[in-house]
This record gives C-alpha cells, sequence and structure tokens, in this order.
C-alpha cells in the first residue's frame, strides 16, 4: 500500500501525547501505517502511437535512458498512495550492476486511485511497451522484468491485459513479474476509515482525490473469487500463460522475552499491512477464484523477521494504542487465530510496520528481500539468454459425436466441399482437406455420417465452418513425414496461419509463403521452392522459421529474417 521507506524512528517517537487527541493520535498511526498498502519517461519513442489520455510521465525515467542491448530492463512499479522505487533501483543496480537497466514508474499524483483506473494501469501498459521497444531499438529482444510493492503488482495484471491487443501482446515481452507484499486477496487496513484518512492527507499534499471508489475502498479484503467492493470494477485479471509470477510476502513474528530469555512468539503472518495469504493469494485472486488451467506459473517466497517485543511496545505506547501487557498478547493471538482485525491486533501491525525489518514499508529495501528478488532476477537473466523450447498446443474442435467441443462455435452455412485427402496438419485419418480452397476445408473433422465435416478457421478463435460432400468421405492415410503446425505464433507476437491454396506474391529469390502472418505489412513464413522439407525448422526444442515479405511482381527483397517459433498448434482428434 505505500513509498519505498516508512517514518524512522525518531519519526515514530515525535507524535504528539497531549491529553484529549488519544482517538485521533490512533487514527493518525493508523492511517501513516495504512499508508504503505500499495508501496515499494518522459519521451516515447517518436514512431510510437500517442500514450492514452491522462498519463503523465514527467517523473519516470525516460524510456530512452541508458538503454543498450546488454542490459536487461526492470520496471519498478510502486503501489497504493507510494513514491517511485529510487531506493529499490539503487540496490538492484549495487547487485547487477550493467547487466540491468532500472526503470521507476511514477504514478504517485493518482496513487490513491485504484489500480485499473485510467491514469494508472492503461498509462504502465503504454510505459511498458515503450521501455520494451526502445531495448529492441538498442539491440536487445524487448523482454522486460517487472519489480511491483504492493498494490503496484495488481496495476500490473490489469496492465498486461489492456496491453493484451499490442503488437506484440504485452505478454510476450514482460515474462517474468516479482511482486513484493502485493495484496492479492486485499488487506485489513483497507476500506476502513484509515485508509480513507491517508488519502485525505495525499490530497492536502496536492495528490489528485479519487473519484467514486478510492484505491483504500477496493484495497478491502475478500476472498477467493468474492466481487470487488461496488465500483471498484471487476477483479484484477488472471496473467497470461507466457509469464512466471513470483510473489514475495513479509512474514513477521514478535518476540516475547523476559532478561534476554525468550518466554514465547506472537506470529502475525503479515508484513503488518498484507497478510501472508494475501500476499501469496494470486492463485484465488481472480475471477472465479481458480486460475485457469493455461494460466501464468506462479513461485511463493517469503521474507521472514522476527522484532524483540520491547521495540513493537515502545511504538505502541508512541502511536497511542495504550500500554500492552500479557492480556493484550492473549487477545491478541485469538484474534489472530480467528481472523479478526480487532484493536490489539491493529496496535500489534501497526507498531511492527515501523519496527520489523521485513514489515511491509521495510519489504522494498530490506536486504532479505532484496536477495530473493535477486536470485529471482538472475534465474530470469539464464532463461532469458536461451530461448525457451517451442511450446506445442493440440486443439480439439470436436466431440467424439463429431459435435462442436466445448467454446467452439460454428458458422450454420454448409460449404459444398469435394476431393477430401489427408490434412497437411494431422497424422489422424479423421482429419482431411477438401477443395475448393475458398472454402476453408484445409482442417477439417469427419462426422460419423462420413458426409458431413466441420472445418477450422485457425488454431485461436474457436471458431468452425460447416461443410458437406456428396459422396461419402473415405478414410485417409495421413501424409508422410511430420505434420505442418495448423498455426504458429512467433516471438515477437505475430499470429501465422497455414496456407491454404489460392494464388499468392512471390519472391525474385524463388521464396515462396508457407503461412500468412497477421501483420499490418504483409508478411510470410517462407519456404524455398526448391525445398522439399518443412517451413518450420524443427532441428532443436526451439523451432524457428524464416519470414519476410512477397510482393505480386516477384520483387528483389532482402534474404528473409530467422525468427524463434513461441507456439505452435496441431488439430488433434477427441
Amino acid at each position: 500500500m505505500a513509498g519505498n521507506a516508512g517514518p524512522n524512528r525518531r519519526e515514530v517517537e515525535g507524535i504528539h501525547h497531549g491529553a484529549g487527541v488519544v482517538i485521533c493520535r490512533r487514527v493518525f498511526a493508523a492511517v501513516v501505517a495504512a499508508t504503505t498498502i500499495g508501496l515499494p519517461v518522459a519521451g516515447p519513442s517518436p514512431a510510437a502511437a500517442a500514450p492514452p489520455s491522462g498519463c503523465d510521465f514527467a517523473r519516470s525515467t525516460k524510456v530512452t535512458d541508458g538503454q543498450k542491448a546488454g542490459s536487461r530492463p526492470v520496471v519498478l512499479v510502486h503501489g497504493w498512495t507510494g513514491a517511485p522505487m529510487e531506493d529499490t533501483a539503487k540496490a538492484l543496480r549495487n547487485q547487477f550492476g550493467d547487466r540491468i537497466k532500472t526503470f521507476v514508474y511514477d504514478y504517485s499524483h493518482w496513487s490513491s486511485y485504484w489500480a485499473s483506473d485510467e491514469h494508472i494501469a492503461p498509462c504502465l501498459a503504454y510505459y511498458l511497451g515503450q521501455v520494451s521497444a526502445e531495448y529492441e531499438k538498442a539491440g536487445g529482444d524487448k523482454k522486460v522484468i517487472v519489480v511491483a510493492h504492493s498494490m503496484g503488482g495488481i496495476v500490473t495484471r490489469y496492465a498486461l491485459a489492456d496491453g493484451a491487443a499490442a503488437k506484440p501482446p504485452l505478454a510476450t515481452v514482460v515474462p517474468y513479474i516479482i511482486t513484493l507484499g502485493t495484496p492479492s486477496l486485499g488487506s485489513p487496513w483497507g476500506g476502513t476509515m484509515f485508509s480513507q484518512g491517508k488519502e485525505y492527507l495525499q490530497k492536502v499534499f496536492g495528490a489528485a482525490d479519487p473519484p467514486g471508489a478510492s484505491g483504500g475502498d477496493c484495497l478491502a479484503r475478500h476472498e477467493k473469487g468474492q466481487a470487488l467492493p461496488k465500483n471498484c470494477g471487476d477483479l484484477p485479471p488472471w496473467l497470461p500463460s507466457e509469464v512466471q509470477l513470483t510473489q514475495i510476502a513479509g512474514d513477521i513474528t514478535v518476540d516475547r522475552s523476559v532478561f534476554g530469555l525468550k518466554l514465547y512468539s506472537i506470529p502475525l503472518s503479515s508484513d503488518g499491512i498484507v497478510s501472508v495469504p494475501s500476499a501469496h493469494g494470486y492463485p484465488t485472486s481472480g475471477p472465479s477464484g481458480t486460475p485457469p488451467g493455461d494460466g501464468s506459473k506462479t513461485a511463493s517466497r517469503s521474507d521472514t523477521c522476527r522484532v524483540d517485543f520491547a521495540h513493537v511496545k515502545n511504538a505502541i505506547v508512541k502511536l497511542g494504542f495504550g500500554r500492552p501487557d500479557l492480556l493484550v498478547d492473549y487477545v491478541t493471538l485469538k484474534d489472530l487465530q480467528a481472523d479478526r482485525f480487532g484493536p490489539s491486533v491493529m496496535a500489534y501491525l501497526g507498531a511492527s510496520t515501523f519496527t520489523a525489518a521485513c514489515s511491509h514499508i521495510h519489504l522494498p529495501v530490506d536486504q532479505s528481500a532484496l536477495n530473493q528478488v535477486t536470485e529471482t532476477i538472475k534465474g530470469a537473466l539464464a532463461a532469458l539468454a536461451q530461448p525457451p523450447a517451442t511450446k506445442v498446443i493440440t486443439v480439439t474442435g470436436v466431440s467424439k459425436a463429431g459435435d462442436p467441443a466445448p467454446g467452439f462455435t460454428v458458422d450454420a452455412s454448409d460449404n459444398p466441399v469435394e476431393m477430401c485427402s489427408a490434412s497437411p496438419t494431422s497424422t489422424s485419418r479423421s482429419m482431411v482437406s477438401c477443395s475448393p480452397s475458398a472454402a476453408g476445408a484445409d482442417v477439417c473433422w469427419i462426422k460419423p455420417d462420413r458426409r458431413n465435416l466441420l472445418c477450422g478457421t485457425d488454431p485461436w478463435d474457436k471458431k468452425l465452418l460447416s461443410a458437406t460432400s456428396d459422396v461419402p468421405i473415405e478414410q485417409v492415410a495421413p501424409l508422410p513425414g511430420d505434420p505442418e503446425p495448423w498455426g504458429l505464433v512467433l516471438a515477437d507476437g505475430a499470429r501465422c496461419r497455414l496456407r491454404n491454396g489460392g494464388a499468392w506474391s512471390g519472391r525474385a529469390d524463388d521464396y515462396v509463403g508457407a503461412y500468412y502472418c497477421d501483420r499490418g505489412e504483409p508478411e510470410y513464413v517462407l519456404i524455398h521452392q526448391q525445398s522439399t522439407g518443412s517451413a518450420v525448422n524443427r532441428s532443436s526444442p526451439t523451432w524457428t522459421v524464416e519470414v519476410g515479405p512477397m510482393s505480386a511482381d516477384n520483387a528483389a527483397f532482402p534474404p528473409p529474417k530467422t525468427i524463434r517459433v513461441a507456439t505452435a498448434y496441431f488439430p488433434g482428434v477427441p
């Protein structure tokens, strides 16, 4: 929930203790603690599309700053009522040197707003795209790592959804996300008078006042698929399957000791602001409360620390929560076990926020947490240095009865087809390709009556065309050799569909088109006319293709460029 570092002990001790202001002190103390639910560019490329309206990148790192092929961009995203994560950025630079280049994204003027607001998530999506584009211009591979504190992790989820239609889709250029204390299931401080008070203070100091539901309201606790509070919109979307998410939680334990001997401990299972279950709660935090089977890969870590009760007690007293004793310990333990956010729990959590090394406000700069971030980034750098193996997906468009599979739709018009033979995409006798090519019948499932077919348009839209043959379709032997992929998603995000007959353009170097790619400028997966093999090079786990333009007059073009195949789709039978 706030900035990169919290108030020091001197600031805590300086809180006024005049008579008659105990309640005000408690509210102020909790407001300051609640600040932390969300902690720790200028100049887009001239050729880039205009940023979304309302974006302000003046205090974010310029996207062109220090970009070079050997320095992986790491974008840091702060949280609710927070400030740019400069201290975290500096610590990571000290760890990695020029192996990384840090970029801080600053939306602090709007940081009382909810993560999905037009001033925040869409602007981050644009910013990430521009950092990636500038990295590519410098000779890099476009890939960007994100480190986000608190609500910044939720901002990143909305941003990747906002950037899904980008070219390339944002998920393909943000393969690794690391979160620090992100309240995936909200915070007990969210939606209370304390978060509202903090937002009021933000407004006093010049931040924008959120209309309708605020970030503080939307950060209220919720469980498995439970809707967000009114006016907060939909739950944060799931991350795409291309993303590896690492969740780091702060986990404080308070030790009660006498004369240096530990009597017992009070495990808070929280960083003072966000509970460990919430910081690790991504798998149940989205729509339906159950992540999709093809969702992102998730790892959970904890930054554990201990703080002596004497320090916590001093902070509790200074913050105006009273004088805790053994009885308060008993009440606190009972409330923690029952998941009740009572006054004693508030006192312990609020005081621990200021005193514990792994608390929410200290998490982005705590050395133990930074070591875990560093370890995760090292793994990401090593993985990104090696091209990933091509992912192979089988798409089954029909049931055993020949009906459309769940999620597939059918065009009601029947296309007459003839001359059905083995489809180049499958080794199954149930997959055929029929004439004419205008019927789109190159990847077809035969229904049990052997006269009717359902044909796939492409592997990602889940649309089928119905077709009918005047004569029964005989069983066909699969074509020799490996089947051709039905569709390809390339490393740059291009979607390429297998050629289906018709007259295509050409090139002077005798390359011909094998797949058509969905780019603004026509681009094709090519294969040399004299080749008897596949357009897809499958000699290693990372498949590649040759890509380039063609023209009606067979013009001369530069040699095709080699691009990695991220995903290959094949049709399957039930």
